[in-house]
């Protein structure tokens, strides 16, 4: 099934002067019932303590806070990838925020920790919430923001994509906008032990542990059988010795 997570920003979502996110006003009473509304679906959608699939996401149950849904692809250490964005990343961006990595919509300053966190949320895994902010100056009015990430498992099990929100709270102003990271929280995701970690992770553990005879293969105190060298079909034996001392 093809997502499309669009929605246009409902009239009082957005107050001049830049309401902070620790305030009660409608907009940002808003914004965090937006970030509750995606993580409650998400937890809608966990079989237990795995992680949602990516086939289980429909944009119908995500109606309040489509225009900052986003669906995110890990495309390699720490970069990500939007594949589906609501349209307050067209907002902020002055463009189509699809196809863009996820730091094109923060500032330079804050990208490196970003990569950090993205590998976190996505390896870990993890879910991730990020307190943000963004300049101010002519033509850009106060505007904070939280953004969550919550990691989702591809066909193959593997949680290399996230369903996040974007929730803004302020103006948006008459030019494109960078956030900045002011605080994040990271919160393991405790997996069943053979989904907790990453394949290559998997891999690189085998490798350093020992590698123990299966239990059938243990002595026992009873009486064990006795094996005998099939012969060939000349009667002789498929071993042969060689001494090459000579």
């Amino acid at each position: 099934m093809a997502l499309t997570f669009f929605g246009r920003r409902k009239s009082g979502t957005s107050t001049p002067g830049g309401p902070t996110d620790g305030g009660d006003d409608p907009a940002s009473r808003q914004m965090r019932a937006m970030l509750a509304e995606v993580r409650a679906y998400w937890e809608g959608l966990r079989d237990g303590p795995a992680l949602p699939r990516r086939d289980q996401i429909d944009p119908r149950g995500l109606r309040g806070a489509l225009q900052g849904t986003f669906l995110l692809e890990r495309i390699a250490p720490g970069v990500g990838r939007l594949r589906i964005a609501g349209m307050n990343f067209a907002d902020l961006l002055g463009m189509d925020g699809r196809g863009m990595p996820l730091s094109a919509l923060f500032d330079p300053m804050s990208r490196n920790r970003l990569g950090t966190l993205l590998d976190a949320c996505f390896l870990r895994p993890a879910t991730l919430e990020l307190t943000l902010g963004c300049e101010t100056g002519l033509g850009r009015p106060a505007l904070s923001a939280r953004m969550i990430l919550l990691p989702v498992a591809c066909d193959d099990g593997r949680g290399e994509m996230a369903l996040g929100c974007l929730a803004l709270s302020g103006q948006i102003g008459r030019q494109p906008r960078r956030l900045g990271i002011e605080a994040a929280s990271c919160t393991p995701i405790a997996l069943p032990r053979l989904a907790a970690l990453h394949p290559v992770q998997d891999l690189a553990r085998l490798a350093r542990m020992p590698h123990p005879l299966p239990e059938q293969a243990l002595p026992s105190d009873g009486p064990q059988p006795s094996y005998a060298v099939k012969p060939s079909a000349k009667a002789r034996s498929y071993l042969k010795l060689v001494d090459l001392g000579r």
